[in-house]
């Protein structure tokens, strides 16, 4: 995946803030003073020049959103209801899928789970060997499963029969030989979230597509438009790490549930264990990096979880005197979700920038916004829109 590009914060920007479909934070006429939310929107607004199509930022509470505002940008505007690619925010998505299968026991060593166990070698027939062998999926969904992040030859789209199966052979073949040694170290990309997504197919013997359906989309009542996308309708290889499309309302119903510790419309939708496991820093103590985008364009040396990056306050790696702040999982084209690790907001910086690693304005800005949106909360703000 692309890198994050870091931007500073820029001259208040001319374009006025409009209402998002899920209602504005703020009475008509509300003033700075008696407007808790007044610092956030003047934040966003000074930094709109780095979000050129502009943004819709919400924020929500245990409770419900509590803040949900659209930014127009110089080149357009978004709202919560505009069907957006997420690009790298799918990694979370795709996590969560997984491990909802977990606490069906689909998988028969949980996340200890080896590629062997499930996956074979096309030419062969017999079980993947070596190194790639061994890799479990605890290593595929915190991306140290010892090769590396990305494949071209796993990208592929044409023929239409290329199958996600396919895709996984593609990376077998063109790794088995050099990988090394499972969480042995990080490496950012597709092609850890691809096994994982196929060894799911063939745990149950349905398509990434019927899983995502029956996991995340249907339980959470998501739009018939808000599907892992490829090029053309009928492809086989959807990159879950990458490839889905969602609107803000249906992402947020998630980062609720992250934020509530796992449950989803008053119920349970991961277990307790399973959620904490998610957001568990899947680094070892020998675990080196090789490629972060965090670490590339951010300075940032953030560890990694299961499919999400855990956050401190002095960027370093999280442990027992520098707790993790939030947990999230931004993409290229700048869609940040997050959630603070103290259970008290969640949020999403919903937005489409060109496909140059803008993911870096967000994070940017995400760091800006955060103490702004705890002291709103702390005056208690109104829920304005309920979520499931």
């Amino acid at each position: 995946m692309k890198p994050w590009i870091v931007a500073s914060a820029t001259a208040l920007a001319l374009c006025a803030g409009l209402a998002c479909g899920g209602g504005s934070s703020s009475s008509s006429g509300a003033t700075a003073s008696s407007d808790p939310w007044a610092p956030v929107t003047q934040a966003v607004q000074a930094n709109l020049s780095q979000f050129p199509n502009g943004i819709c930022l919400e924020v929500m509470t245990p409770a419900g959103v509590v803040y949900s505002q659209s930014f127009a940008g110089s080149g357009g505007s978004i709202t919560n209801s505009t069907l957006t690619e997420v690009a790298s925010a799918s990694k979370w998505v795709s996590s969560t899928v997984i491990m909802r299968l977990l606490d069906e026991g689909v998988f028969p060593h949980g996340l200890d789970t080896k590629t062997s166990e499930l996956l074979t070698d096309a030419h062969t027939g017999q079980p993947w060997t070596g190194n790639m062998g061994n890799i479990t999926l605890r290593d595929l969904l915190s991306f140290t499963s010892g090769i590396p992040g990305d494949d071209p030859n796993a990208d592929v789209q044409t023929p239409l029969t290329f199958s996600l199966g396919d895709a996984t052979q593609a990376i077998y073949d063109d790794d088995h030989s050099t990988a090394s040694a499972p969480n042995s170290y990080f490496y950012y990309g597709n092609s850890h979230l691809r096994i994982a997504a196929h060894m799911a197919e063939v745990a149950t013997g349905k398509s990434w597509a019927q899983i995502f359906q029956e996991q995340v989309h249907d339980p959470m009542q998501w739009g018939p438009h808000s599907v892992f996308l490829t090029n053309h309708p009928t492809d086989q290889n959807p990159d879950p790490a990458g490839d889905l499309s969602c609107t803000g309302v249906e992402y947020m119903r998630l980062v609720a549930m992250e934020l509530r510790n796992g449950q989803d419309n008053g119920a349970v939708f991961l277990q307790p264990a399973t959620w904490t496991a998610q957001r568990t820093d899947g680094f070892g103590p020998t675990t080196t990096v090789v490629y972060s985008p965090a670490d590339v364009s951010l300075g940032k040396s953030y560890h990694y979880a299961l499919g999400n990056w855990i956050g401190t306050a002095d960027g370093n790696p999280e442990s027992p005197t520098n707790p993790p702040i939030w947990f999230g999982s931004t993409g290229t084209f700048g869609w940040g979700p997050w959630v603070a690790a103290d259970g008290t907001y969640g949020a999403i910086i919903e937005t489409k920038q060109p496909s140059n690693g803008q993911g870096g304005p967000t994070e940017t800005l995400k760091g800006v916004l955060d103490p702004l949106i705890r002291a709103a909360i702390a005056q208690n703000p109104s829920v304005i829109r309920t979520v499931p």
